[in-house]
């Protein structure tokens, strides 16, 4: 189950933040009674509604009462209840705000002392309280036994409402722990008793949970039938926080339909709702998936700004969950960008939240990146020291995926049985009902016999037969095409999904097998250093730097292959700011051989992927600093030359090496290489990406050099 899935589980069974119609205006009235009343009960009674009307509106006005509550209540001294209800209404108020630490403080405290009062409905609300702040915190066993103890507790007292609300949080605990069908037994029970009562504050959320829950099944489409349900309800409740979690997954549905454009405009939505409700969560949520769809499609300097925005949020709450996720998205797409030093940043960091929440699988994604940056970034020795701990998380992981696996077993062999026993009835009832036709055609046979006679009988018999016989012919026929052309759709769908699956596979499995013979390689060489001879030092070391260049190679294939994927519409892409941004992103390059990136004139805007503009001039300037002359500084001069209605003409310079004018019509040839790997890194793939880039919008790219005086490519992209 995904992460979001269950964040979004607890945050929609256990938070209730709509705003309800008239609250300021009751909120006043009250205020006024508060001011009026003698009686100390009275005006207990009157500051708590205070407090909770404004917890609904206005935190900092029930932070306000709140203290004056203390004062006037605890601080001189007084009933103990008044204690106990202190501890409830500031829970409800970090509630509110998402402080989830102190919302599960003051959770406990309440509970704690309610049952020194022996009041059983406080105790039971406290107890639903305490479930929650467990939930949410990821206590799922605490949780569980809270909402049971609440459940049996209301249905003592004869509130059948609230024990019904227990049952949907015991739902909600039963999926998070992996029983999806369990759960969505509970939550159906509850649908049917919340439409019976008409309680439709409730309805949204509840909603929200069977679709979460589907999806997880994999029923997607009836997943959506009840998003839309629930939206219908939280817009007609005007329950602002319930809707924009509602659009965060009707948008999810629609990206994982690869529907990008439909889940942005979902999410935008959802996003002005969570700021006009001042969610930090559901902001947090919000910019997250923002970012993944951007990350999605290629939009990657727009999705690593939403993700800092993500993680701005998630860090002053301290959510450690969300730090970590957020982390390894971030981390995601400064690799995409290259930018290793940042990323390896991101992935220590991830890696040190992780081992907070045990999450093992966060812990192995943040130990790969760490081991993929270090070595992109000659860390040797970061590079073997967390990939010793790589390998011990992924030991540690398996041995758990063992386990589920063998449950997931044995889950399956009994449904498999059920799924024969029902087929064997199903197959016993269509054999009753064949025969039921049959009597009953017979006997039809037999009425008409006896108007016709046996000639007619006859004739109807032959004709009949040989009719069959041709229909039969014809089915069989039918029948046989029908399945040769399934056959060939089957084929035809294996094959496409084979193919679309082969960047994947070059990213993941090749490039783990090639992490792992460098990480070993380096292992051997610092553990034998002393016994090996210089030979043998050597040729470990030719292991590692062509493992390095094989990984380097397969990240610049899968760039080249992913040109035309996924990319969206075109927008207005200025010229200067995406040159500057890769000055940003080379910048350490650029310092370390003393290099000049110069833009030599205003380069206008045009209408373009800015990723892939992004890319096209990134791997040019990186070129004209890699092939530099020896002890000449790098100078590199962007420029822009004709330009006509359509097109604008750019120029990248460099002061180089220069390349032979018979090189000239080989050098965009992909894995054509003028010097070797060892003389200049480097994988023969960055000057054909340009090509297929420009190529992509219809147009041309073109190079004059002089050996000794350096390099300058030519290319046109399409004018705003």
């Amino acid at each position: 189950m995904s992460i979001r899935i269950v964040i979004s589980l607890i945050m929609i069974s256990c938070f209730s933040s709509a705003l309800f119609a008239g609250a300021e205006t009751e909120a006043i009235d009250i205020k006024k009674k508060y001011i009026n009343a003698d009686d100390l009960g009275d005006q207990e009674q009157l500051l708590s509604q205070l407090i909770e009307s404004y917890t609904a509106i206005d935190i900092d006005s029930a932070l306000y009462y709140s203290d004056i509550y203390r004062s006037k209540f605890l601080i001189n001294g007084s009933e103990e209840a008044f204690e106990c209800n202190y501890y409830r209404l500031v829970g409800q108020i970090y509630k509110k705000q998402h402080n989830l630490i102190l919302f599960l403080e003051q959770s406990s405290k309440a509970l704690n002392c309610y049952k020194e009062l022996d009041d059983i409905d406080k105790i039971a609300q406290a107890h639903l309280e305490f479930g929650i702040a467990n939930a949410y915190q990821g206590k799922i066993t605490e949780a569980t036994s809270s909402f049971l103890k609440a459940e049996n507790l209301y249905f003592e007292t004869g509130d059948t409402l609230k024990a019904t609300k227990c049952s949907m949080h015991l739902g909600t605990t039963r999926i998070m722990q992996g029983d999806q069908v369990k759960g969505l037994e509970s939550y159906y029970k509850v649908l049917h008793y919340y439409e019976k009562i008409g309680y439709e504050e409730e309805l949204g959320k509840l909603c929200n949970n069977i679709g979460l829950a589907l999806i997880d099944l994999g029923k997607d489409t009836e997943a959506l039938h009840y998003f839309q349900k629930g939206l219908n309800y939280s817009e007609k409740t005007e329950d602002k926080f319930v809707s924009s979690q509602i659009l965060a997954n009707i948008a999810g549905y629609y990206k994982k339909s690869e529907e990008y454009q439909l889940a942005l405009g979902y999410l935008s939505k959802g996003l002005k709702l969570a700021e006009e409700i001042n969610s930090d969560y559901s902001k947090s949520i919000f910019y997250y998936e923002i970012a993944s769809t951007k990350y999605g499609i290629g939009k990657n300097y727009e999705a690593l700004d939403a993700i800092n925005q993500s993680l701005e949020i998630v860090k002053a709450m301290n959510n450690i969950d969300q730090i970590a996720r957020s982390l390894v998205m971030k981390s995601n797409i400064l690799l995409e960008l290259s930018n290793y030093q940042e990323a390896h940043q991101a992935c220590k960091e991830c890696y040190e939240i992780s081992k907070q929440t045990e999450t093992l699988l966060t812990q192995r994604l943040a130990l790969d990146c760490i081991s993929t940056t270090a070595n992109a970034l000659k860390i040797y020795k970061d590079a073997y020291e967390y990939q010793k701990e790589y390998i011990a998380v992924n030991d540690s992981l398996q041995s758990l995926n063992s386990q589920e696996k063998l449950q997931t077993l044995e889950k399956e062999t009994q449904y498999q049985k059920e799924k024969a026993l029902l087929e064997q009835r199903n197959i016993l009832n269509e054999a009753l009902l064949r025969e039921q036709k049959i009597n009953t055609k017979f006997f039809a046979l037999l009425s008409l016999l006896s108007f016709f006679g046996l000639g007619l009988l006859g004739f109807i018999y032959q004709s009949g037969k040989k009719y069959t016989a041709r229909i039969k012919e014809k089915t069989k026929l039918i029948e046989s095409t029908n399945e040769e052309l399934s056959k060939l759709n089957n084929d035809l769908e294996v094959a496409n999904s084979k193919l679309n699956n082969f960047t994947s596979v070059a990213a993941h499995d090749l490039k783990s097998p090639i992490r792992t013979m460098a990480s070993y390689s380096q292992l051997l060489l610092m553990r034998n250093k002393d016994k090996l001879d210089e030979k043998d030092q050597e040729m470990l070391g030719f292991v590692s730097n062509s493992a390095r260049r094989l990984t380097t190679m397969i990240d610049d294939l899968l760039s080249f292959s992913k040109i035309d994927e996924n990319l969206g519409p075109t927008e207005i892409v200025v010229t200067n700011d995406i040159v500057e941004i890769i000055k940003n992103s080379l910048e350490t390059v650029i310092n370390d051989q003393n290099a000049s990136v110069n833009i030599m004139q205003d380069l206008g805007t045009i209408k373009a992927h800015k990723s892939l503009v992004t890319q096209l001039f990134q791997n040019l300037i990186a070129n004209g600093i890699k092939f530099r002359q020896e002890n000449i500084s790098p100078v590199i001069k962007i420029d822009k030359h004709a330009e006509d209605q359509k097109t604008i003409t750019y120029s990248v310079a460099d002061n180089g090496m220069g390349i032979p004018e018979k090189h000239h019509d080989k050098i965009f040839t992909i894995f054509n290489r003028l010097h070797s790997a060892d003389e200049i890194e480097g994988s023969g793939i960055g000057l054909s990406t340009c090509k297929s880039i420009v190529d992509f919008y219809g147009h041309d790219i073109w190079l004059e050099s002089e050996v000794g005086k350096g390099t300058t490519f030519f290319f046109k992209l399409p004018k705003k």
